[in-house]
């Protein structure tokens, strides 16, 4: 059996794993924790334009943390669910089993720990995973060629394009609208300063009471409103056209083909930083030019995180025992560690931790985020030289099969070898 390559991971057999998929895994793993910490995991509004500015390398860790990482690891995260769903599906065709209803129990399981995950960390992508998850099972006959064209408009947010230009063009709004509007960003502002302050310093009942509440509502709001929503299902899909095509085994055509999306994802991903350094993204755009800065966007992340795969799958391809090796384990127990990140930021930043939330600067975030991932890599590599799944892995997959499964990983000795 070939192991999965997003959140969703199955146990195999160590000479059938795709290396490069868990270290691209554990990469994703470390641009979403430098994205989250340049913000202090926040989640949500600031409280100030300045927040976290506090001298000029803040505002130079800030402005490259929202070009280089916001969007781009997360929809690295969001290709690798596809590419597991695809593995996975293949694995249960080969022996003959059944996929859909194992595979939506799984769903189920993921939702309900995105949910609890949620309660604390109202940043959680997991839930969000889980629902989207579900539309891939009745896709799982498509042609890859639909699926790839599917894909495409949804991760360039041509959805988003169509509506923000048909909004744009249409009528002016009333005053009444307009009064309408700004009750509403009121009220928004209003109920953002009080999650800030519950997340500096609040209480864990305070926390978990307020994103039982609000975060739910507040996350798919911004996902529609962004186009997040459907831009994780277009990466869903393109995810599960390279699982088909086993992209990522290392051969001479798929070296070829990842070293032209080198060249061809970084040349546009050059371009579209350029324009989107000139003409910020706005998450509310109020005229035709933020909606085109929107789209430039939208590529931009596109093409960079593509350019991020290449980059990393050839030099892994290259040298597979180098620089990147060490990032192996983590990916293997990518979930745990995508949790265990959570609990960094609400141990360090939240009121029911250390409460550093609003007092670091970006850089020293960032700084300690960047400590805490190396420390996460050394515990990966103790953790997976004894157990052949990661804990919450165990866990997950004791659920799917609703029995304790061995973890424990055999040695054998000098003596007997």
């Amino acid at each position: 059996m070939q192991p999965s390559a997003g959140v969703i991971t199955e146990p195999t057999s160590s000479s059938e794993r795709i290396a490069v998929v868990d270290v691209l895994r554990a990469f994703a793993l470390f641009g979403i924790i430098v994205n989250h910490a340049s913000k202090s995991f926040l989640v949500g509004p600031s409280p100030d334009p300045q927040f976290l500015l506090f001298s000029s390398v803040d505002k130079l860790v800030d402005q490259l943390a929202v070009l280089l990482t916001f969007g781009k690891f997360f929809a690295i995260f969001s290709f690798l669910f596809g590419l597991s769903f695809a593995i996975q599906l293949e694995s249960a065709t080969r022996r003959a089993s059944s996929f859909s209803g194992r595979f939506a129990w799984r769903l189920l399981i993921l939702l309900a720990i995105g949910y609890v995950h949620g309660l604390f960390f109202s940043g959680d992508i997991l839930l969000i995973y889980a629902v989207l998850g579900f539309l891939l099972i009745p896709l799982r006959n498509v042609s890859t060629r639909t699926l790839a064209i599917v894909g495409v408009i949804l991760i360039l947010n041509i959805p988003g394009l169509v509506l923000g230009s048909l909004q744009m063009s249409g009528p002016p709004p009333t005053a009444q609208q307009q009064q309408t509007l700004a009750d509403s960003r009121q009220a928004f502002a209003e109920r953002a300063q009080r999650q800030y302050e519950i997340k500096r310093s609040g209480s864990i009942g305070e926390l978990t009471e307020m994103n039982a509440a609000q975060s739910l509502q507040t996350k798919f709001l911004f996902q529609v409103v962004t186009g997040r929503l459907w831009i994780t299902f277009g990466l869903f899909l393109l995810g599960m056209c390279a699982g088909r095509m086993n992209l990522f085994r290392d051969t001479a055509a798929n070296r070829t083909a990842f070293t032209r999306l080198l060249a061809g994802a970084g040349t546009i991903a050059l371009v579209t930083t350029r324009i989107a350094i000139a003409f910020p993204n706005k998450i509310r755009p109020t005229t035709l030019a933020d909606v085109l800065a929107g789209f430039n966007f939208s590529i931009h992340q596109a093409t960079l995180a593509a350019f991020y795969v290449a980059a990393v799958t050839l030099l892994f391809w290259k040298r597979p025992r180098g620089l990147l090796a060490p990032l192996a384990p983590m990916g293997k127990m990518g979930l745990t560690t995508y949790l265990t990140q959570s609990a960094f930021g609400l141990v360090v930043f939240y009121g029911v931790g250390f409460g550093l939330l609003g007092r670091l600067g970006a850089a020293a975030c960032v700084a300690v985020a960047i400590l805490f991932f190396a420390a996460q890599i050394l515990f990966a590599r103790w953790w997976m030289s004894r157990f052949k799944l990661g804990p919450v892995e165990w866990l997950w997959r004791s659920l799917t099969y609703f029995k304790l499964q061995p973890n424990v990983r055999e040695r054998v000795s000098a003596a007997s070898a």
